[in-house]
């Protein structure tokens, strides 16, 4: 009983009320188009009595109401009536819609709704059953100027620069809003690069987005600094925050608009700029990224998570070092990984000396049968440490 032309779900129920009438509001006949005989009776009853009250009682016959002229009246009236009911379609060929308020639902079969966009539902209902659903229907198709022109103080329009995940751009979208619900949304190219640049920031932050020379140099540069303002807060470094890892993310994807433009590039220029010269000298004299070993040796210095440093050297080459070696003008010590020849860790120790007396030993007897080409002292020839009193 729907036409082509609806433009209200009430339209297909008036044509089933006139063909119940046409039929006596007969049951059988009823039943057999889907009809529900007492509601086209009380429908009808209700609409004659309107009529009545309207030309105070003189009609004598009942027209039937003239849909297509009323039109303005009918979507004014509905807009009034059911303001938070207003409601978007979610594309072309979708049946689910959403609504004002962020209520999401699902069109009624065979709802005008399916020819348009914008919509008023005189009728949503949540229905239980494995997940709750809200079904929407009773529908009038509305345009965003019938809104304005009712409720104008609900009506907003901006611009917002998007992620676009598909282009992996951030373009710049232009959105008329009837309070939270996004009546249209649309794209209108490119992003400024003042709008583009803390938007890619936040992509790389969360993982969306990946800069390939943000790398371990860049973290161990971080965890340097952060050591470093704890150990000698004297010096009173800044601390690199996660506000200050947008920030410095933000100023690497100045003046991109795409992913394309920021994958690859410079990081640690960035990071330079961020302290002045003397916080800089004294990041690398007193965080230092390798350390000079009293035996010659030289070993870099890797910071954990925590901060902590940490050398990694083959037993061989830590012969002569007698303690562990200290950084942050000697307030910290470096844990030190002890590698057997294979450059497998065979001992962490934040003491050298200890390890030098009491597990020493035992990776020589462990050891040195498997490694006879490696030189293995025995304990009481370990003539750089300190002699016991």
């Amino acid at each position: 009983m729907r036409d082509s032309a609806d433009y209200t779900d009430f339209q297909a129920e008036w044509r089933a009320v006139e063909k119940a009438v046409d039929a006596g509001f007969g049951a059988a006949a009823c039943t057999r188009w889907g009809i529900s005989s007492r509601g086209a009776r009380e429908a009808w009853m209700a609409y004659r009595q309107l009529l009545s009250v309207g030309s105070r009682g003189k009609a004598r016959e009942t027209p039937g109401p003239d849909f297509t002229a009323a039109r303005p009246a009918v979507v004014r009236a509905m807009i009034e009536s059911f303001a938070d009911h207003v409601g978007v379609r979610n594309g072309v060929a979708a049946n689910t819609c959403r609504m004002a308020g962020g209520v999401g639902g699902r069109l009624a079969e065979g709802s005008v709704v399916f020819q348009g966009e914008h919509f008023v539902a005189a009728e949503v209902a949540e229905l239980s059953g494995k997940a709750v659903e809200t079904r929407v229907g009773r529908c009038t198709l509305i345009a965003p100027e019938d809104l304005r022109s009712i409720w104008p103080e609900r009506f907003s329009c901006g611009e917002e620069a998007v992620f676009d995940a598909a282009l992996r751009r951030v373009r710049l979208h232009r959105k008329l809003m009837y309070g939270d619900l996004v009546l249209e949304d649309r794209d209108r190219g490119d992003a400024p690069t003042e709008l583009a640049a803390p938007v890619l920031a936040e992509k790389v932050v969360d993982g969306t987005l990946k800069l390939v020379k943000w790398n371990d140099a860049v973290e161990q540069w971080i965890r340097r600094l952060n050591g470093l303002s704890v150990w000698m807060p004297e010096l009173e470094l800044p601390r690199f925050s996660e506000e200050d890892k947008l920030v410095a993310i933000s100023l690497v994807c100045e003046g991109a608009v795409g992913y394309k433009d920021i994958k690859e590039r410079e990081i640690i220029p960035v990071l330079r700029d961020w302290l002045s010269g003397w916080q800089a000298k004294a990041l690398d004299d007193y965080a230092p990224v390798s350390l000079t070993l009293p035996n010659g040796q030289h070993a870099k210095v890797r910071y954990g998570e925590d901060s902590s440093p940490v050398i990694s050297l083959t037993v061989q080459r830590l012969f002569g070092v007698a303690v562990s070696p200290r950084i942050a003008n000697g307030a910290v010590p470096v844990i030190v990984e002890v590698l057997a020849p294979s450059q497998r860790p065979w001992q962490v120790t934040g003491s050298l000396e200890s390890f030098w007396r009491n597990g020493y030993g035992q990776m020589k007897k462990d050891l040195a049968g498997r490694y006879p080409r490696h030189r293995w002292p025995a304990p009481g020839e370990l003539d750089f440490l300190p002699r016991s009193r």
